[in-house]
Parts: C-alpha cells; sequence; structure tokens
C-alpha cells in the first residue's frame, strides 16, 4: 500500500514510540535482574523470553500499522526509539524502580513478619514440649533398637543351641 508523506511520518514516529517501548520493556527485565538473584540460565531464558516478544509485538505492530511492509525507514525508527531511550531516561527508570522494588520488598517483609507474629508465637510456646516429646521418643526407641538386638542375638544363640542338639 502506498503511504502518503505524512503517513510515512506518522509511520516512522510510531516506529521511534515503539522502540522506545521495547526498550522500556528491556528495562524491566533489567530492574527484575538487580533486585532478585539469577544464575546464568535464568539470564539467557529471560533473554530468549525478551527476544521472542520483542519480534512478535514488533510483528504485530508492522502488521497493523503498515499492513505487514516493512520499510526501511520504520527499522530505522524503532533503532532511534531504542537508543533514544537507552541515552536519555533509562538510567532514571532504572535507578528509581531499583529503589521502589528494594523498598516494597522491604515493606512485604515487614508485613509477611507481622502477619506470621501469631504463628510464631504459638510455635514458641509449644515447641520445648513437643521437642522434648520428640527426644525423649528418640531415647526410647534407641533403649527399644538395643533391646531388639540383644533379643536378636539370644534368639539366634537359641536356634544355635537347638540345632546342635537335634
Amino acid at each position: 500500500m502506498i503511504l502518503s508523506m505524512w503517513g510515512q511520518a506518522g509511520l516512522f514516529i510510531s516506529t521511534v514510540g515503539m522502540g522506545a517501548a521495547i526498550g522500556l520493556f528491556y528495562d524491566a527485565f533489567r530492574i527484575f535482574r538487580k533486585t532478585a538473584p539469577h544464575f546464568a540460565l535464568a539470564v539467557q531464558l529471560e533473554d530468549l523470553f525478551f527476544w521472542m516478544a520483542a519480534t512478535g509485538a514488533m510483528f504485530y505492530f508492522m502488521l497493523s500499522q503498515n499492513f505487514g511492509e516493512i520499510r526501511p525507514f520504520s527499522i530505522i525508527g524503532a533503532g532511534c526509539g531504542i537508543i533514544l531511550y537507552f541515552a536519555t531516561i533509562s538510567p532514571w527508570v532504572i535507578k528509581i524502580a531499583v529503589v521502589i522494588v528494594n523498598y516494597l520488598k522491604r515493606v512485604f517483609a515487614a508485613a509477611f513478619k507481622i502477619i506470621s507474629l501469631p504463628i510464631r508465637f504459638i510455635w514458641a510456646l509449644l515447641s520445648p514440649p513437643v521437642i522434648k516429646f520428640a527426644g525423649n521418643r528418640r531415647k526410647d526407641l534407641r533403649s527399644v533398637a538395643r533391646y531388639g538386638k540383644i533379643k536378636a542375638k539370644k534368639t539366634t544363640r537359641e536356634w544355635f543351641i537347638l540345632r546342635k542338639k537335634v
């Protein structure tokens, strides 16, 4: 389909915005990596998911805005959007988001501590008798096992004696 000059300019600006949105989406992964510990395989899987989602989003965008035609200026526009986003506001977004996420983690940890206080209190009251009871049972079981070994030796010896007599 033929686009007018204004249509092409609008498409270019839209692709710049789409590139910035992809950059923001990648920053969400970067923030998650900074606030939660990761191992190498998880990072690779996250990157794979990011590229699949970004490719799908760009494909859908091009399909809906440009009728599926891939034009060089739209690819350049998406690249410019990503570069502009990372060069201008990405560092601020990451700093602010990391501070907010760490603060929320502390708030949720405190809330969990407050909510679990009654359970921890009941456990503190009940655990010493339970541990003492379990400890006594362990002693009893050891003595039973020792008695069983002694009884087994006696039985074996008695069978041995019986076999000799027969």
